[in-house]
């Protein structure tokens, strides 16, 4: 192989950009002659003309139209190659894998992500739905590389970074007993009444778990389901402000409040990670992305 095959397809590609051999030349920072011979050379490689010379423009020879679009499919390819080679040298990773916990706000995630996006669109991004129930295993395990999730009892072995602090709150169908009720609502009232809880394994056990407050509990692993239980009148649930907002603004879910603060419990936001394995500079990047969303809606 032509050792300067990459350096030719580039300039060849910036020729045919630029529209002229000397637009090019500036754009590379080279001279007009350096341009005109690489693009010989890689015709005489070729053994036919790739760009029409007799037009004051450069323009594609029939043949050199097909040679662009494979070209330029190359060039591309090597400039990926060369970032992936610079980040690795750098001790980059190219995979960042997140585990989000289900109640994690996923629009500030989401303006989080552009921003990374925009500076490293070469970085690639895992995200995997977890929950408390079993994300400190995860993270021990290495599966993901950090988690977005509510700090609550972090264990020992990992570190945390605060982003800010959310109210969690039941809600219930508006047609519900309990949102009939007067407010502030007694605990013996959600004692007596279904909750609905979200589980992130069949294995758990919930009744020792999480803030479970009656015998009368019913699970699942996938939010969805935990939206039509509570929009279906079955039963109350924890959540939010933001996952039920739809509905509570449409009158279909009503907020409740207790006079027990545990009804209201005030969580950290954030991200963790074990002690051992600290996220990466890219993934550090993604972090700093969110605590910059997070800290303008707090």
């Amino acid at each position: 192989m032509n050792p300067n095959l990459i350096d030719q397809l580039r300039t060849f590609v910036t020729v045919v950009e630029e529209g002229s051999f000397s637009s090019a030349a500036r754009r590379l920072n080279r001279a007009v002659s350096s341009v005109s011979y690489a693009v010989a050379q890689m015709e005489r490689q070729c053994g036919f003309p790739l760009i029409d010379r007799a037009s004051r423009e450069a323009t594609l020879t029939q043949r050199g139209r097909a040679v662009f679009a494979e070209a330029t499919f190359l060039v591309e390819s090597a400039r990926r190659l060369t970032a992936h080679m610079k980040a690795l040298e750098k001790g980059e990773e190219m995979r960042i894998r997140i585990a989000v916990d289900v109640l994690f706000p996923l629009t500030a995630l989401r303006d989080a992500l552009q921003g990374f996006d925009a500076t490293q669109p070469r970085a690639r991004v895992q995200l995997f739905t977890s929950s408390l129930n079993t994300l400190w295993e995860t993270l021990r395990s290495g599966e993901v590389d950090f988690a977005l999730t509510f700090l609550a009892n972090v264990p020992p072995d990992m570190t945390a970074r605060s982003f800010r602090n959310v109210t969690m709150w039941p809600v219930a169908s508006a047609t519900h007993p309990l949102s009939r009720l007067p407010q502030p609502i007694p605990i013996e009232a959600f004692q007596s009444e279904r909750q609905i809880y979200f589980i992130g394994s069949p294995s758990v056990d919930v009744e020792r778990l999480g803030r479970v407050f009656g015998p009368d509990v019913w699970t699942s692993n996938d939010l969805e389901h935990i939206r039509m239980l509570v929009t279906g009148g079955f039963g109350w649930c924890f959540t939010n402000e933001v996952f039920f907002a739809d509905e509570e603004a449409a009158g279909v879910v009503k907020r409740l409040r207790s006079a027990d603060n545990r009804f209201h419990p005030v969580r950290a936001l954030g991200a963790a990670w074990s002690i051992d394995r600290a996220p990466g500079p890219l993934g550090q990047q993604i972090i700093e992305f969110l605590a910059g969303r997070l800290s303008e809606q707090g």
